[in-house]
């Protein structure tokens, strides 16, 4: 994912001044990790200055801290969960967290160099046993955030990227500043936020729809794939299931614009919920200067957080069919006899 440098009215390098001073912020954050045995494990590798990983959920929506990376006058934090997959070779800078299986937690990176910030942010819930890694990273004009599923496969160790959705935390709303609770609900105003949002979603650029078409295919792909696993014999309910998961894969990628779409009208909708009366009215047609550069601030961000999205629905299309893939390979034990089985 890609964001933008927004304008910074403090320096996290005040901010470490104070910490020292007063020692009033701990290396390692505020941020205490799960002990469940099935706890799932996070590595937070930031290649940017002054970068955080900060944590959120229904209990603490103000949120915790996991420690600081690559300050100046502040030590990196040091914390490791023990982590069966080792960090990348070159590797410098790094925490690692533990984080409660099963449950939503709302993530959010940052890094501030001075004069400007940049970050992410993304919903998350890991699951029983898993690993993972967030990599942050800055570029000229813009930083980027990568998640991925650490396995180990085969003797090695396998990177999945994996989709990073953004939805905020509807239980934290009102909360915090950071999940600010919407305006009063009125007929005219569902009305503007309704007409804004049908206008911006027929007008933000998008790669145009590619249909997929596996008609007439499936019989080919399926003699490659038995090709491919040479002598074993599998029944043909693995096979009839094979297709299927093909045909699913084929719907769920002609259905992905629509999936992006869906997630950039719920986002937009909410931002303009706490959007004033007096600004919805001149959205679509602002007059004053003050709000014509707050819509266009709000479109560039948007028209980013659809180009983000459907990326991640197109990761999540692919990881969907990988897991469906690899549980049929496990309900037919096809691991078990052919080492170039599907696995997740």
């Amino acid at each position: 994912m890609q964001l933008s440098f927004l304008n910074a009215t403090q320096t996290v390098i005040a901010v470490g001044v104070l910490c020292s001073l007063l020692s009033a912020c701990s290396v390692n954050g505020t941020y205490s990790d799960a002990r469940e045995p099935d706890a799932a494990k996070l590595r937070f590798i930031a290649n940017a200055p002054n970068a955080t990983l900060d944590y959120y959920d229904a209990q603490y929506c103000e949120g915790l801290t996991t420690g600081m990376l690559n300050n100046m006058l502040m030590a990196n934090a040091e914390r490791r969960a023990g982590m069966k997959v080792a960090p990348p070779a070159d590797t410098k800078s790094y925490l690692e967290i533990k984080l409660q299986p099963g449950k939503e937690a709302f993530l959010r990176v940052n890094t501030n160099s001075g004069s400007s910030v940049c970050g992410n942010a993304f919903n998350f819930t890991p699951q029983s046993g898993g690993e993972y890694e967030l990599v942050f990273a800055t570029e000229p004009g813009r930083c980027t955030t990568l998640l991925r599923r650490l396995t180990h496969i085969n003797g090695g160790d396998v990177r999945s990227p994996l989709p990073m959705f953004e939805t905020g935390l509807p239980a934290c709303s009102g909360r915090s500043p950071l999940f600010p609770a919407p305006l009063p609900s009125t007929p005219q105003r569902n009305a503007l936020i309704d007409a804004i949002i049908e206008t911006s979603a027929t007008s933000i650029p998008h790669v145009p729809e590619m249909k997929y078409d596996l008609e007439g295919k499936l019989d080919k792909l399926v003699v490659e794939r038995k090709t491919l696993i040479g002598s074993l014999k599998l029944p043909d309910e693995y096979w009839a299931q094979y297709r299927r998961n093909l045909e699913i894969l084929e719907d769920d990628l002609n259905n992905s614009h629509e999936r992006a779409l869906e997630f950039y009208k719920n986002v937009y909708r909410m931002r303009l919920q706490r959007t004033e009366d007096e600004v919805l009215e001149q959205w679509l047609m602002p007059k004053d200067g003050a709000i014509r550069e707050r819509v266009a601030a709000n479109d560039k961000a948007m028209v980013l957080y659809y180009a983000n999205t459907a990326k991640s629905v197109a990761l999540e299309t692919m990881d969907n069919h990988l897991a469906r893939m690899s549980q049929l390979d496990q309900q037919f034990g096809v691991c078990e006899r052919f080492l170039d089985c599907w696995r997740y």
